[in-house]
């Protein structure tokens, strides 16, 4: 298991309005399909770094629910 780099461990998770890093680097994104999140957005991250993967929702009114580390 390797260790968060710092840049990581500052992001709060769940915390809107959070800019990713220099070293976030963006992936793409998906569409959940669960009920109730089908109009959602997850943007997808992957850490140059350290290689830690996180995941940014942004709901179907366009607010953003914050990072949070990627299952």
């Amino acid at each position: 298991m390797s260790v968060m780099c710092l840049g990581c461990q500052r992001i709060n998770p769940g915390l809107a309005g959070v800019a990713p890093h220099p070293h976030l680097g963006h992936q793409g994104f998906t569409n959940p399909t669960q009920k109730g999140r089908e109009e959602s957005r997850e943007d997808h991250f992957r850490c140059l770094s350290c290689g830690a993967k996180w995941l940014r929702e942004t709901d179907k009114w366009g607010v953003d629910l914050g990072f949070k580390l990627a299952p």
